[in-house]
Formats: C-alpha cells, structure tokens, sequence
C-alpha cells in the first residue's frame, strides 16, 4: 500500500496533491450551492471534480474496476459533486466488459446518494438525468406512519 497525508492534501498513490483539491473550507451554508459543492463535507478533503487531471484519474480508476466486472457504482454525497462534472466522468466511463457476461455496449448503473429534503440550494432533480438517486423522503413518509 501507500501512505498520504490528509493535511497536506497529499496522496502520492494515486497521485493527487495540493492542486487537484478545492481550498479548505467548512460547509455551513446548506442554501449556497457553491459552498457545499466546493467546500469540505466535515472535514474530508474536496477533490476538484472539474479538473481534468482528477477526472482521469476518477475514470481510470472506475475503468479498472469495470474491467474486473463491476457492473455499478454508488456515488456516496453526489449532491456535494457539480452535476456537470459527474455528467463529464460518468460518459466517459468504458461499457461494460463483455467477458463477464454482459451486453455489448452495456454501461455501468450509476445511483447517486442526494439527500433533498426540500429547502435547499440543490434539488435531487439536478441529479436525476445522470443516473438513479436515492429517495429519502419516501422513507421519511414511511416514517410517519409509525410515530
């Protein structure tokens, strides 16, 4: 394995530095979309999805694992990702690879985690195009009828 150093936004693994991350900042303004797309989500460092070194670094790495034969991804806290980068990286992604079974010209099932409560800057519908998103306020309706 590799070591990193979070602080200094230092991973030579992969590598990404200082410069394929946003600038440290803390979320606290949930109705400023830029401030929760660009800023850090408690504390975890923010890469630059617009940067097109970090897009292929993204794309490579999902490459790789669609050539074992992932046939999906959950991207965790989308909402805090530019839809217009995620567009970028997810159509750029390979098909599926067909020595795994799968239809020629398959493309990997992409569900986004986007928490939309209502009363925020970023609605799930900014999301929606891009793949499948979670539901959270079904659950939350589930949730009633029990209390």
């Amino acid at each position: 394995g590799s070591t990193a150093s979070p602080s200094s936004k230092s991973y030579p693994g992969v590598p990404y530095s200082s410069l394929d991350f946003n600038p440290t900042c803390a979320i606290s303004n949930y109705n400023d979309a830029n401030e929760v797309r660009n800023c850090e989500l408690v504390g975890l460092r923010d890469l630059n999805q617009g940067n097109s070194y970090v897009q292929d670094k993204v794309v490579e790495f999902l490459d790789h694992l669609i050539d074992l034969g992932v046939a999906g991804f959950r991207v965790d806290a989308a909402k805090h990702m530019w839809p217009a980068d995620l567009a970028v990286i997810y159509g750029r992604l390979k098909n599926l690879n067909t020595d795994h079974g799968f239809a020629s010209g398959s493309k990997a099932y992409i569900v986004q985690e986007v928490i939309d409560m209502g009363g925020e800057a970023i609605s799930k519908s900014e999301y929606t195009g891009l793949g499948a998103i979670t539901e959270f306020r079904h659950s939350d309706s589930i949730g009633k009828v029990f209390r």
